[in-house]
């Protein structure tokens, strides 16, 4: 199953790496697959009784589509980022940091939201898995992403051993 996650986040990545520079209905379209794939892996990390079933994946959409901005969001400054190494300046990588953590603590509260929802709806034991696969997921595919693009101070790194 590891194998299978793994595999997923490649296709996430491959597909962000593919809308580097994407219109905004290319990145919802694009958001909205990844939804789907996410959809599917999350099938695979919270186990459900078929009593649960119905109404997680109601609330479950649900977040899907409350989420959905913050993903186009987080995919914008991925884009951001990297468009702006060349001409990082101490103003520029602030307001990039203000947006990260703008971005992360919008997602995290999205999440605790679901949570409680899910919870009132099922239980806590649904509810935490949800969050497991949901944090699971999220980390996996950040440092994916991450990993394909290289930190600030890696491109310093190299554009000084090229001199």
């Amino acid at each position: 199953m590891k194998k299978n996650l793994f595999l997923l986040m490649l296709f996430f990545v491959g597909t962000i790496a593919t809308y580097s520079q994407a219109s905004d209905l290319e990145l919802d379209a694009m958001v909205s697959v990844l939804g789907l794939e996410k959809k599917e892996a999350v099938s695979k990390l919270v186990v459900l009784p078929e009593s649960q079933a119905e109404v997680f994946w109601k609330i479950y959409d649900e977040y899907q589509l409350k989420n959905k901005q913050t993903a186009i969001e987080r995919i914008k400054l991925y884009q951001n980022t990297a468009l702006s190494y060349h001409s990082l300046t101490p103003e520029l990588a602030e307001s990039l940091a203000n947006q990260y953590f703008k971005n992360r603590k919008d997602q995290e509260r999205t999440l605790e939201t679901y949570y409680k929802k899910i919870k009132n709806a099922t239980n806590a034991t649904t509810a935490f898995q949800f969050y497991q696969a949901e944090v699971y997921l999220l980390t996996l595919l950040r440092a994916q992403i991450m990993q394909q693009i290289p930190t600030y101070g890696q491109l310093v790194q190299m554009k000084s051993q090229q001199k």
